[in-house]
């Protein structure tokens, strides 16, 4: 028996679509979905160009469409497979292999980055299923994307240091300079990726112990854990966020800072929030500034993440006590949220601070933390420029002074660099 049998026996309609049975050095399936691709040969030869790691790879491109496409969408779909099948036949090599999914009328209802990553994962753990390879790695990445060249290796490093590794994201930088698309594109993607960059910062100086980027075309996963967790989802946007957040609070996650990937800039509509909807937005209107939350809201959750050991054991009195002192943006959130009866109920079922700990950051998990940074937006602390919110945090850990002038550009560069100190 397989050590994934029991979650694909469970995919309903799941059918293999990569004939025979992969190398057994197989150790990395790079799953790339693709819609729309003009530029599919760029992505593929990328990868192939990246130093080979001592195991063998292959790339699984899922080329999709839903049922309902348009004879546009489908005449682009059918140019990406004929540029992706005649590249292929003329890269031939025994320790990365090239395959294509051809998915052209996907249930309309389901269509969508969401489940062309779960068509492809799945089929990436079936085919480690085949072999018996639940320490196999099943890599997320984008076909607008790109990375250097030590991708493989650097990643392969990282799980030859830390064997117990469940899964990581990939340091990443989006192009920000150049001719290759609009100064306009360029500035609003400066201003997205600062604004990436700054939640995830403040998350990790306000105490809160999953904060990792979740990018779609940044991360992997071990095949076993996939198939444990119940595999990726089918959401036509956040397939990501919500994926890896099931992933991280396992344990054994981390973020490798030794290699990048380049993701695209690019405007999108086939989702409905992330990059491209976001660059979208702000390429529409000509004042457009893109705002983020305020420190405000972050340093109210760190007063948070400070009493909750004081919160193991306690009385429903002395709960409600703590609660009542935090700041009012917070303090209201969690009370709408039950939040006494939740931490009577978690203490119910734990023995230890360190079970308690567990279980009270399942329940204020990443999503708990958006609904509540969303929710101190509308009604306590209006969202500010990303700029402005940038330099107050940088000058709140002392990085610079509070009156230094910095664009955007120069605030990104230091966050890049701080993130991969």
């Amino acid at each position: 028996m397989g050590f994934a049998d029991r979650y694909l026996n469970k995919q309903k309609g799941f059918a293999p679509s990569v004939p025979g049975v992969p190398s057994e050095q197989l150790k990395y399936i790079v799953v790339l979905p693709a819609y729309c691709e003009p530029d599919i040969k760029d992505v593929l030869e990328s990868l192939w160009n990246c130093a080979r790691p001592d195991s063998h790879v292959e790339v699984l491109v899922v080329i999709n469409s839903p049922e309902n496409a348009g004879e546009d969408v489908l005449q682009s779909n059918r140019q990406t497979l004929e540029k992706a099948s005649g590249w292929i036949a003329y890269h031939p090599d025994a320790s990365m292999r090239f395959h294509i999914l051809e998915r052209l009328s996907l249930p309309a209802r389901d269509a969508g980055v969401g489940l062309a990553r779960k068509i492809g994962m799945d089929e990436a753990v079936y085919r480690f299923n085949l072999i018996d390879k639940p320490d196999g790695f099943i890599l997320s990445f984008d076909a607008d994307s790109r990375c250097d060249n030590n991708y493989f290796t650097s990643i392969d490093e990282e799980i030859r240091n830390h064997p117990d590794i469940k899964g990581f994201t990939l340091y990443f930088e989006h192009p920000v300079q150049g001719n290759e698309f609009d100064n306009r594109v360029l500035a609003a993607i400066t201003e997205y990726e600062l604004h990436l960059r700054y939640v995830n910062q403040f998350l990790r100086l306000a105490g809160f112990p999953y904060a990792h980027h979740t990018v779609g075309s940044c991360f992997g996963v071990r095949a076993e854990t996939y198939a444990a967790q119940g595999g990726m989802n089918k959401k036509k946007g956040g397939e990501d966020f919500y994926f890896l957040h099931k992933i991280i609070p396992l344990g054994n996650f981390t973020d490798i800072i030794t290699n990048r990937v380049i993701p695209s800039p690019r405007v999108s509509t086939r989702v409905p929030f992330g990059t491209g909807p976001a660059i979208g937005k702000y390429l529409n209107d000509e004042q457009s500034q893109l705002k983020t939350y305020s420190p405000e809201g972050f340093l109210a959750l760190n007063d948070l993440f400070r009493i909750i050991p004081k919160l193991f054991r306690a009385t429903r009195e002395d709960i409600a006590r703590q609660v009542n002192q935090l700041p009012e943006s917070l303090s209201t959130f969690l009370i709408g949220n039950q939040v006494v009866d939740k931490v009577m109920e978690i203490n119910a079922n734990c023995s230890s601070p360190a079970t308690f700990n567990k279980r009270f950051y399942r329940w204020f998990d990443a999503f708990r933390v958006v609904k509540y940074l969303n929710y101190a937006s509308r009604s306590f602390y209006p969202q500010i420029a990303v700029g402005e919110a940038a330099r107050l945090f940088l000058s709140t850990i002392g990085h610079v002074n509070p009156g230094e002038r910095y664009n955007n550009l120069e605030l990104l560069q230091l966050f890049r660099k701080m993130e991969r100190a």
